[in-house]
């Protein structure tokens, strides 16, 4: 099993260049490349974002690391047109090709809910169609998308969950009916709509979970944290992962690990978290 971790906090800090070369230092294999935490106009979604992919790719190569998976943008929004002329849904194709020439060989592509008065809704066939809509460019790319267990707060401070119980995610997965989808788990959103994460794992197939974002978390709030440094049991975890034949990388999505530590200590921080994701590794293994 690799082990890749997201850019979103280190790419905020230090640039896209900069986070990569530290995140090859401190030993991973791999890199998650986040777009959710840039503009629209930055580099990486611009209108030459293409060239800008492909001399970062070639970056990546000479350090010797791999993209595995990647993150769109969240700004496509419920009633958005699926089309190119709108400026939501263009970031997300660019993202899904520039994900693809830096060589992912899957981008998480977050559904979209919306809110009528104080009611959280889920359109589902609004999302089949925007997902499906995706389908000629994971083709003409060669790339495909992860759809991810999701949560929205409700009036009351409450979570509630968008394809949140594993029932949920594989039935709507299996309901897009093309080899271009499969399933991201989020182990922190799962611990917050209802089931324990290796719970949520246990009830998955693993021909549809093929994606992961690996964080810690307390069962009251989206952490975003490094394993043992909050509640979740990861030797359930890991072995759960296991049971089931999951044949992915490990990925930590831990942005908020990295929040409030200064600069300097930042490539220690991750040479531990490094060393965190092997030992969980080992438990994968040895399960």
């Amino acid at each position: 099993m690799k082990l890749s971790i997201d850019n979103g906090m280190l790419l905020a800090r230090f640039g896209v260049y900069e986070s990569a070369r530290m995140i090859k230092e401190a030993g991973f294999d791999c890199i998650d490349m986040t777009y959710y935490t840039v503009p629209v106009d930055s580099p990486l979604l611009d209108d030459g974002y293409r060239e800008y992919a492909i001399k970062l790719k070639e970056y990546l190569d000479e350090l010797g690391l791999e993209c595995n998976q990647a993150h769109a943008p969240f700004v496509f929004a419920y009633g958005d047109r699926f089309s190119l002329e709108d400026p939501h849904y263009r970031a997300i194709v660019r993202s899904v090709e520039s994900a693809a020439i830096l060589g992912a060989k899957v981008i998480v592509v977050h559904s979209v809910g919306h809110r009528q008065g104080n009611d959280i809704l889920f359109d589902r066939a609004y999302n089949l169609d925007y997902y499906r809509s995706l389908i000629p460019y994971c083709e003409k790319f060669g790339i495909r998308i992860a759809v991810e267990n999701l949560f929205e707060y409700g009036q009351n401070g409450e979570f509630v969950g968008r394809l949140g119980t594993p029932e949920e995610l594989s039935e709507f997965v299996l309901e897009l009916d093309s080899p271009c989808f499969c399933a991201c788990l989020d182990t922190g959103h799962a611990s917050l709509t209802g089931v324990k994460p290796e719970d949520f794992v246990a009830g998955m197939r693993a021909d549809t979970l093929q994606v992961l974002h690996v964080h810690d978390g307390d069962y009251l709030g989206d952490r975003h944290t490094l394993p043992y440094l909050m509640d979740f049991d990861w030797q359930k975890i890991m072995c759960a992962l296991k049971k089931i034949g999951y044949n992915g990388e490990l990925t930590f999505e831990i942005l908020n690990y990295f929040r409030n530590i200064p600069k300097e200590l930042i490539p220690e921080a991750l040479r531990f978290a490094e060393k965190t994701g092997r030992y969980l590794i080992v438990i994968y293994k040895n399960s």
